[in-house]
C-alpha cells in the first residue's frame, strides 16, 4: 500500500501540491500524520511529491521568483494551416510512399511546439531529480570538481554555455561559479551526515524532538538535490551520473542472484548430501564472502537496492518520455520539410 493510500493526509497534500504546482516547507510539516516517524517514511514522501512534479519551497515568494526566470515568452502565433494536398496515386514507390506517410503527421503550430518542449524539459527534469537523490551520485560530481581543480577535465566538458562568444574571462568566471557550487554540495554532504548522526543519538520515545530531528535530516536531503539540479551539466557527464546508478543496481544484483544460488545450493538436502567436507566449506565460505561484500556495497550506496531499483525505474520513465518527446518534434520537423518541397 502507497503511502496516499494509507494516510488521507499524505493524499490531500498531493492534490493541494498539484493545483498550485508547489508546497511550503511548513505545509508539509504540519500535513504529516502523527505516526510518521522513520526516515524511509519522509524519503518516501519526499519522493511521491517530487514524482507529481511538485516543488517544496520555502515561500510563495521563492516559488513565483523561480517560475518568472523560466516563463516563455508567450507569442500571438497563430495556429499553421495548410491546404490539403491532391492524393497521391497508389504506388509501392518509397519516396511517395514516405511522403504519403509523412502526410499523415500534422503540422505543429505554437501551442504544439510549447507543449513537446514542456514533455521534453518535464522527462528531463523527472530523471534528473531521481538521480540528484542517491548519496552515490552527489560524490561522483564532488570528484568531478576535483578533477576540474586538478586539470583533469575542462570546464567545457563540465558543463553548458549559453554565451554566444567565450572569452577566456568568461570561461574563468564560470569555472570559479561551478567551483562554488561544488563546493556547496559537498558542504551539504557533511551536513547530512551530522543530522544522520544526530537522528541516531534522540530516542524515539521523545517524540518532539525525534520529529524535529528527522524532519531537518530529510530537509537536508532536498537541499542537497536541489543544490545538484542546479549545476547545469552538459548531456553527456548527465548521462554518466545515470549510469553510475544503472552499474550499481547490476552488480548489487548479480550479488543477490549470487546469494540467492548458494543458499539453495547450502538448503538442498539432496545436493548437500552429494557435496563432501572440503566442497561444502568452500561454498560456505563463498557465501559469507558475497553476503559481505553485499553490505559494503550498499554501505558505500549509502542506500538500499530496493530504493536504487526504484530511482532507476524513474529516471526510465523520465528518458521514456523526453525520447517519445523528442521523436514527435523530428516528424514534425520532417513533416513540414515535406510540406515545403511539395509546393516547390
Amino acid at each position: 500500500m502507497s503511502i496516499e493510500e494509507k494516510y488521507d493526509e499524505i493524499r490531500q497534500l498531493i492534490i493541494i501540491g498539484k493545483e498550485k504546482g508547489y508546497l511550503l516547507y511548513e505545509e508539509v510539516n504540519d500535513a504529516l500524520p502523527t505516526d510518521f516517524t522513520s526516515a524511509e517514511d519522509l524519503e518516501d514522501l519526499f519522493g511521491v511529491i517530487g514524482n507529481a512534479g511538485i516543488e517544496i519551497v520555502d515561500s510563495e515568494d521563492q516559488y513565483r521568483e523561480e517560475k518568472l526566470l523560466d516563463r516563455t515568452v508567450k507569442g500571438k502565433d497563430t495556429a499553421t494551416t495548410e491546404v490539403t494536398p491532391p492524393a497521391l496515386d497508389k504506388t509501392n514507390d518509397p519516396v511517395r510512399m514516405y511522403l504519403r506517410e509523412m502526410g499523415t503527421v500534422p503540422l505543429l503550430n505554437r501551442e504544439g511546439e510549447v507543449e513537446i518542449a514542456k514533455r521534453i524539459e518535464r522527462g528531463k527534469l523527472s530523471a534528473l531529480k531521481a538521480i540528484s537523490r542517491v548519496p552515490a551520485v552527489s560524490k561522483v560530481i564532488i570528484q568531478l570538481g576535483e578533477q576540474l581543480q586538478t586539470g583533469e577535465r575542462t570546464i567545457r566538458g563540465l558543463v553548458t554555455f549559453n554565451d554566444d562568444e567565450l572569452t577566456d574571462s568568461r570561461i574563468a568566471d564560470r569555472t570559479r561559479h561551478v567551483g562554488r557550487q561544488i563546493d556547496a554540495i559537498q558542504n551539504k554532504r557533511i551536513e547530512i551526515n551530522k543530522t544522520n548522526i544526530k537522528l541516531t543519538t534522540v530516542s524515539k520515545r521523545d517524540r518532539r524532538r525525534y520529529r524535529r530531528a528527522w524532519w531537518r535530516a530529510g530537509r537536508t536531503q532536498i537541499e542537497l538535490s536541489q543544490l545538484i539540479r542546479k549545476v547545469e551539466f552538459i548531456d553527456p557527464v548527465k548521462r554518466n551520473l545515470i549510469n553510475v546508478i544503472k552499474k550499481s543496481v547490476q552488480r548489487v544484483q548479480h550479488i543477490q542472484q549470487e546469494i540467492e544460488f548458494l543458499n539453495r545450493q547450502v538448503k538442498n538436502e539432496t545436493r548437500r548430501s552429494q557435496l563432501k567436507d572440503e566442497e561444502r566449506k568452500n561454498l560456505m565460505k563463498r557465501l559469507r564472502e558475497q553476503r559481505r561484500e553485499l553490505l559494503a556495497r550498499v554501505g558505500d550506496l549509502e542506500t538500499t537496492p530496493e530504493k536504487l531499483n526504484h530511482t532507476l525505474s524513474v529516471v526510465m520513465r523520465g528518458e521514456l518520455e523526453s525520447a517519445d518527446a523528442k521523436q514527435e518534434l523530428v516528424e514534425a520537423n520532417l513533416r513540414l520539410v515535406v510540406s515545403i518541397a511539395k509546393k516547390y
